[in-house]
């Protein structure tokens, strides 16, 4: 019996349990062998696919391409990522190249559209207006020889007639060296005289003057060596200045170019591209000056040092960091001096760069003007009146070397203009026998000196260094007379001061105190 009864009756509970226990087995058994048999026989095609394993599922899913969202993502990484690196380098663009940061951070602004003087732009749109005036006077030209609008070529006398530009080739009529104003050179004296000068393109043959420092001529100051007069009595004007031989009777020019060394491909243009003998005035605040003032001595330019100065609009035009100033003490002023002096060696004098108020001051002026004569420098005015200012009188009263600037050449920084001054300053030339033109370092003013100085000698004029030109403008004057020009700019100190504490009590509204019961008063 499959189930035995106890001797009480009841069921084998025990054996009941094992029978289910092996039934139940079997069964999984056979589903499992009938799931195997059923997954060997069934393709996983032939079934649906909810049906299927997730694996499979997951498999057999279509690959969806990648949304906007998926890019815009990827983009934002990778921009947040770089934008530190664009920010740095936008603000080292000023550090760069400071006139294309200027540009950049002032785009769009008022100043924007105003070229800088000199500038890449300021020259394009000169020779846009110049090749306008041509064609305008081209076709100007056209219509008055045609008035009935034919198309009638020119015959070459007429062609001849309208060359512009052949006074400055062959000389105007008024010029030394044309007898007859309507005569003009042949052809073959034309190429004469252009074989005789060569090309306006020749490079300009280097010829160097000594190299500086010369010994002996320069002692140790507080900031260095500065320059004085040698124990034989030579002084660095004579040792550094370039040598010319002046010829009685005629009228010379002198240009000195200031602001070099403030920007290399402009200082290397005007020492390479400019005749030897227009002076170079080197800025106190470039770099590498000593290179600069030796590269410049090397090819055979003589140099100046700028000493900047205080100017009447103070302190709307600043002349520079450790500018000489009315409003320090005397002995602050010559510590100032003796830093400027320093700077590198090679100069023949100094050149006044602005200060047109601290050069009309007995106080300020004189002890600087005293300082150079003992150093044995030429002092060059730079207010470019014509007029002897007080430190060239006291310079000219000191018997030191010195000179007064007559024209500013690039005040307005174009190529008509530039070039009417110098027509100016070679009438004053033929005038007053000499002259001296101050111009800036742009590109524009070295190219037009360039063109103007390869034909300066067909007007009768001669180009002169600075230097050539010293003690010919500012006469010496007597005791008297230089006591009465002391007491004269004395009084003119004293009302000016007096002016300008007025203006300061009536701006700030307070009364100058009284003066106390003391001693002294």
């Amino acid at each position: 019996m499959p189930f035995g009864k106890k001797k009480n009756d009841g069921f084998d509970e025990d054996m009941a349990d094992d029978m289910a226990n092996d039934l139940h087995d079997g069964m999984n058994d056979a589903m499992s062998d009938a799931d195997s048999a059923a997954s060997d026989s069934v393709d996983e095609d032939d079934l649906p696919f909810n049906e299927l394993p997730i694996e499979v599922q997951v498999r057999k899913l279509p690959k969806r391409p990648k949304s906007r969202r998926s890019w815009l993502s990827k983009f934002l990484i990778i921009t947040l990522f770089i934008s530190p690196f664009g920010a740095t380098a936008i603000a080292m663009i000023p550090v760069l190249d400071p006139e294309t940061g200027w540009r950049l951070f002032h785009l769009g602004g008022p100043k924007a559209t105003v070229a800088v003087p000199g500038s890449e732009r300021e020259l394009q749109e000169e020779i846009a207006r110049g090749v306008q005036d041509v064609q305008d006077r081209d076709r100007a030209a056209q219509a008055a020889n045609n008035p009935d609008g034919s198309d009638n070529p020119q015959s070459p006398d007429g062609a001849a007639s309208q060359l512009e530009g052949v006074s400055d080739l062959i000389g105007a009529p008024d010029q030394v060296g044309t007898a007859d104003g309507n005569a003009q050179p042949t052809p073959e004296e034309l190429a004469a005289l252009i074989a005789e000068e060569g090309s306006i393109d020749d490079p300009i043959e280097p010829d160097p003057l000594r190299p500086a420092p010369i010994p002996g001529l320069d002692e140790e100051g507080s900031f260095g060596r500065i320059p004085r007069i040698g124990d034989d009595g030579t002084t660095p004007f004579d040792a550094y200045k370039r040598p010319f031989e002046a010829v009685e009777n005629q009228p010379y020019v002198a240009i000195i170019l200031t602001g070099v060394g403030l920007n290399q491909a402009r200082t290397e243009a005007a020492i390479n591209d400019l005749p030897l003998n227009i002076s170079l005035g080197i800025s106190p605040y470039a770099r590498n000056i000593a290179k600069v003032a030796m590269d410049a001595r090397a090819m055979g330019h003589e140099v100046f040092l700028q000493l900047p100065m205080e100017p009447k609009d103070f302190p709307l035009s600043d002349p520079g960091p450790r500018a000489l100033l009315t409003s320090l003490s005397e002995g602050e002023n010559l510590v100032r001096l003796e830093w400027l002096l320093a700077r590198f060696p090679g100069y023949a004098g100094l050149v006044s760069h602005q200060g047109s108020k601290f050069g009309s001051m007995d106080s300020a002026i004189r002890p600087v003007i005293e300082f150079i004569s003992r150093s044995g420098l030429m002092y060059v005015e730079g207010s470019n009146s014509g007029v002897a200012s007080y430190g060239a009188q006291l310079a000219a009263n000191a018997r030191s070397p010195n000179a007064v600037g007559n024209i500013v050449l690039d005040d307005i920084p174009s190529r008509r203009q530039i070039d009417a001054r110098l027509a100016d300053l070679v009438k004053l030339a033929k005038r007053d026998g000499a002259a001296i033109g101050f111009a800036q370092s742009y590109p524009v003013t070295i190219q037009r000196l360039k063109n103007w100085a390869f034909r300066l000698g067909r007007q009768g004029v001669v180009l002169a260094p600075v230097s050539a030109l010293a003690n010919i403008q500012v006469a010496a004057q007597s005791a008297d007379e230089a006591e009465a020009a002391r007491r004269q700019a004395q009084e003119l100190e004293n009302a000016a001061t007096v002016d300008q504490e007025d203006t300061a009590t009536q701006e700030t509204g307070d009364t100058p105190p009284e003066p106390s019961n003391t001693i002294e008063n």
